[in-house]
């Protein structure tokens, strides 16, 4: 009887606790949540930038930091943090976000942060402010960005960081005379300049003349509710920042991007430093499922390769993951195949116009009868057939029983790791059930792959001979529809 007292009063107290934490804790939607802990990391980063005069050049100086963002594919914002401290420090403070992560760096670090094969994007965190938005009137509310950015927004220290990082040569701040001139000259050249628009990302800031006025473009991302839209947004603040600073807008053919998150009632201003996405790089001759080479870095990294690996790709395709693995893991011995004769020439030209010669061995074979003896291959790391572009799903279910039976027979026992993409999670299932005996699963990402909620598998091999395994078959079972 007394430890049955003792079991109740533990249980009340701990009701209390968990009654009191309940009730003061603000319960808000996800969105919400996820608006104000980036709204938070945005704030306490941009602590660090301050205005400055347009005459020096603030953050040149090793003791002096500036606040960045990066974006990344979604699913792998960890890999990219594991790199921030890799290159930079392991005591750096790195804020994680949904496809994204925020850190303060020093000058001396930024050569470190344009060298990661990880992320896509990168931004300098220009300003950060909160406003009170009436929620009745829509003018009333985009006053308050314009005001805010003719009176109280100084960029001036993340322009001149973001002119010496990115070798603009121009004119970012001009005269009135100089502006109308050039704007003058736009209007004669306005056929010459039609004719050229229509890149994505602008143009490289490097590619300038020193008379030249910066061209640039607002725009502007929104989470939350609000009255007013994106664009309308991006205008009233582009407006602003021409009066201000007598910049030429330019949709199209821009220098600068300025990028504005209103974040519920916060406004997070970035610039963008890259006017080119990282992961376009390795890659001349695309395929219909040609990875990004940031996907490829992030799950070769996944796999963790030593000295003296044997890294394979049983269906690389255009050559993506195999480029990557030897650009970046030259140690390691580089193999690659498709069983697409167009895939195999595809690779072929990726390799040879690769800027620096991959050491990388291709083959034409089919994926289920790989040409290597039992137990041989340390890695494996591929792009699975989704069942969208390539293949179909109902297929995958034989296919992928395949593949994992046949790449548990090349892989060492115990040592051997694989690294799996996929989207028919339904099919991969299935297939780990078949051949469970012969691997255990390490780690399961959920990626953002063009869209499509993807799914990465981090699988080792156990110490099960392939002689000793036998298949778990799984039987199917198919329900007729009412």
């Amino acid at each position: 009887m007394v430890s049955i007292k003792i079991f109740l009063n533990h249980c009340t107290f701990h009701a209390n606790v968990i009654e009191k934490r309940r009730k003061s804790y603000q319960f808000l939607p996800l969105e919400q949540h996820r608006a104000r802990d980036i709204s938070e990391a945005a704030r306490e980063l941009s602590s660090t930038v301050h205005p400055c005069q347009p005459s020096s050049f603030p953050g040149k100086t090793p003791s002096e930091t500036f606040g960045i963002a990066k974006l990344m594919v979604t699913g792998f914002e960890w890999q990219a943090v594991d790199e921030c401290k890799e290159k930079l420090n392991k005591n750096v403070k790195i804020i994680k976000e949904r496809g994204k992560i925020y850190l303060n760096v020093f000058w001396n670090q930024f050569a470190q942060i344009q060298k990661m094969r990880s992320i896509d994007n990168v931004f300098i965190v220009a300003d950060v402010r909160k406003f009170e938005f009436s929620g009745i009137s829509k003018e009333a509310d985009l006053q308050l960005f314009k005001d805010a950015v003719h009176n109280d927004m100084k960029l001036e220290k993340a322009l001149n960081i973001w002119k010496n990082i990115t070798g603009f040569q121009g004119k970012i701040y001009p005269t009135i005379d100089e502006y109308n001139r050039a704007e003058k000259d736009r209007k004669l050249c306005n056929t010459i300049i039609t004719s050229i628009k229509g890149k994505k990302r602008g143009q490289d800031p490097s590619d300038t003349e020193k008379d030249e006025i910066l061209r640039y473009r607002v725009t502007c991302e929104r989470t939350g509710k609000h009255i007013f839209e994106s664009a309308e947004v991006a205008r009233a603040i582009g407006g602003e920042l021409q009066d201000k600073y007598l910049w030429l807008v330019d949709l199209s053919t821009y220098y600068l991007e300025v990028v504005c998150k209103v974040i519920s009632n916060e406004l997070v201003t970035q610039l963008r430093v890259t006017h080119e996405s990282k992961h376009h790089r390795n890659i001349v001759s695309f395929g219909p499922t040609t990875l990004r080479a940031t996907v490829c870095y992030n799950l070769l990294r996944l796999a963790h390769p030593n000295l003296g690996d044997i890294i394979i790709d049983p269906m690389c395709g255009s050559g993506s993951i195999p480029i990557e693995a030897a650009l970046v893991y030259s140690q390691c011995y580089i193999m690659g195949g498709d069983n697409h004769p167009k895939a195999v020439f595809k690779t072929k030209s990726n390799i040879e116009a690769s800027s620096s010669k991959c050491k990388i061995d291709l083959l034409h074979w089919n994926v289920s009868q790989l040409p290597f003896k039992d137990s041989f291959v340390d890695i494996i790391v591929t792009d699975m057939p989704f069942g969208k572009r390539s293949g179909r799903m109902i297929d995958n279910r034989i296919l992928y029983k395949e593949i994992l039976i046949e790449l548990g027979r090349i892989m060492k026992p115990l040592t051997g790791r694989s690294v799996l993409l996929t989207y028919d999670r339904r099919s991969f299932s299935t297939a780990l059930q078949a051949a469970r005996n012969l691997f255990c699963v390490t780690k399961t990402l959920g990626v953002n792959i063009g869209g499509l909620q993807a799914a990465v598998y981090v699988l080792k091999r156990t110490d099960i001979s392939y002689e000793q395994f036998k298949p778990k078959f799984v039987k199917h079972i198919t329900y007729k529809k009412k």
